[in-house]
């Protein structure tokens, strides 16, 4: 690796960058550049305390903020080997809070009331017979997973807190429901409105999670993301370990469409392949297995749903793809799966859109790659054309992109 040597900064430099830089194991520490030096950052605390790293120690989100405003090569943003951040980093459960009070979703309610868990990053609100600390740890180990790999994630989410409701208790989730019924009818003053509001009001008794909206007022006064996780459980205990399939694959989802800071109605093709199926992809790399079915709501009124999943084996996908493209019963079809939404789902269509995630994740190249697409994202507010993604992963075309993600499904290293 060629890496800029003796880069070194003016004190202006030093009192302007103060950040979180972020290990390969998770380790933390508030600190600006002093200098590269060949291939090692030394960086320098507040208390004037140097610290010597490599460069591919780092965190992708560190490399790319070095190559963007200290014109180290961006060679280094590809160096050494692809991590798990989310499993490497070390949680100190003994730092999550059980708090006193109880979260009501109004002043005068005498229902729907939460225990409540605070960590950094979250507060995990439950009812019933719940471990709220797995949750907890599933949520901040995604966190820092996001941190690590998107540069502007950690600045953008800010002191603010992401609220995951789970609830096992029966009464508490109706009145969760008749609370969002309530603020979805007085938001409903549109088509798109009333849409929403009528496939809530469809399948709150049937999801196992979704995400909702919460009140401005409630995110001001306690500091809380506009959007929120809910877990409907039949059995709180469910989440027996971290990692456990759908909680992972809901958060996981949630949080990159949260960066990714939603798209317009026109520019969002493209959005569920991405969203959906880096959900996918994490609740497989994390948890070996895929337990989560997605629910289609068609239909005038709403009523008409629908239940759709990948391969019956949720510990086979890649291998029963894999053989199905080898012998030519499944053919991948880029264009077909940007574009594919829920309503036309089918099994092998599902299990593309996550061989299509699981591809553009798969190497340093492609991860860094990916995360410059979740950044094109953010700046405008939709997702990239098939051409323009090919361009960000390097491809002249975007059938040369097409055969390259075919030949990476019917290679070993899919899996």
């Amino acid at each position: 690796m060629v890496v800029a040597a003796g880069l070194a900064l003016g004190a202006s430099a030093l009192a302007e960058d103060v950040r979180t830089w972020t290990s390969l194991k998770g380790s933390t520490v508030d600190a600006t550049l002093g200098k590269l030096d060949g291939p090692t950052a030394i960086l320098v605390t507040k208390d004037r305390k140097e610290i010597k790293l490599a460069v591919t120690d780092l965190s992708l989100a560190d490399r790319q903020y070095l190559v963007e405003n200290f014109q180290a090569p961006e060679a280094i943003l590809t160096a050494g080997e692809l991590s798990t951040p989310e499993k490497d980093v070390k949680i100190d459960s003994g730092t999550f809070k059980k708090l006193p009070e109880k979260l009501k979703l109004s002043k005068d309610q005498s229902e729907g009331i939460f225990d409540q868990m605070q960590t950094e990053h979250f507060l995990i609100a439950y009812a019933g017979d719940v471990r709220p600390q797995v949750v907890a740890e599933i949520a901040e180990r995604l966190w820092h997973g996001m941190a690590f790999y998107h540069m502007n994630f950690r600045r953008d989410w800010g002191e603010k807190r992401r609220v995951i409701f789970v609830c096992e208790d029966r009464e508490a989730y109706k009145a969760l429901g008749d609370w969002v019924a309530q603020n979805l009818a007085a938001e409903a003053v549109n088509a798109e409105g009333q849409q929403r509001a009528q496939q809530h009001a469809a399948t709150w008794n049937r999801v196992g999670g979704t995400a909702i909206g919460l009140p401005d007022e409630m995110c001001e006064e306690q500091k809380f993301h506009p959007s929120a996780t809910v877990f409907n459980m039949d059995n709180g205990r469910e989440f027996k370990k971290v990692f456990t399939a759908f909680p992972t694959h809901c958060i996981a989802g949630d949080l990159l469409n949260q960066q990714m800071g939603g798209v317009s109605g026109i520019g969002n093709k493209g959005y569920f392949t991405i969203v959906t199926g880096h959900a996918f992809y994490k609740e497989i790399r994390l948890s070996g297995v895929t337990e989560t079915h997605l629910l289609d709501v068609s239909g005038t009124g709403g009523d008409e749903i629908s239940s759709k999943s990948g391969f019956d084996d949720g510990t086979a996908w890649s291998r029963i793809l894999k053989s199905e493209v080898k012998r030519e019963k499944i053919k991948p079809n880029l264009e077909e799966i940007f574009a594919v939404q829920s309503d036309t789902l089918n099994p092998a269509k599902l299990v593309l859109v996550y061989s299509l995630a699981n591809y553009l994740q798969s190497n340093p190249k492609r991860v860094c790659a990916f995360a410059r697409t979740i950044r094109r994202v953010e700046s405008n507010n939709t997702i990239p054309e098939l051409e323009e993604l090919a361009k960000i992963y390097g491809f002249d075309s975007v059938q040369a992109m097409e055969a390259d993600w075919i030949e990476y499904i019917k290679s070993n290293d899919f899996k």
